[in-house]
């Protein structure tokens, strides 16, 4: 019987300590990584005849500032409009892009090049080629 009690001490201590352990685990890994994260394959944003990617990859849970950050495409073919309903900023990884700001001024936009689009903004983005940026916005992921 004595044995029988050791055993099941022995288990029981050892399946809480992996508990604790394994809690304790979780709470130390806050941080996320995505190995060559730029060379991620992005889905179409389905807009008839424009040939744009994108895809939402890090935000939080955060209900009352939201933030989501991604990859942007831009093929060469018939530009994209896009109206901002939330701040976003954007840096251009490679190739290049078009972006011409309704009422303001047009920018050939080269790797290491950064854009902040305010609440509001109507922005068109085209491409003789091909370029992609990394982009973060004041939005809640997949409402673009």
């Amino acid at each position: 019987m004595t044995n029988n009690i050791l055993i099941i001490f022995i288990a029981t201590f050892l399946m809480f300590f992996t508990f604790i352990n394994s809690s304790a685990e979780d709470e130390k890994h806050l941080m996320e990584y995505y190995k060559n994260g730029q060379a991620t394959e992005l889905p179409s944003m389905n807009i008839t005849g424009i040939n744009a990617y994108l895809k939402d990859m890090i935000f939080t849970n955060d209900p009352d500032s939201p933030v989501v950050c991604g990859l942007f495409r831009m093929e060469k073919g018939a530009p994209l409009e896009y109206t901002y309903t939330y701040d976003d900023v954007k840096i251009i990884l490679e190739g290049e892009m078009t972006v011409s700001e309704e009422g303001g001024e047009t920018v050939e936009a080269k790797p290491g090049d950064i854009f902040l689009y305010r609440e509001g903004a109507k922005v068109t983005f085209s491409s003789n080629s091909s370029g992609l940026g990394f982009y973060c916005g004041q939005r809640a992921a997949d409402e673009f």
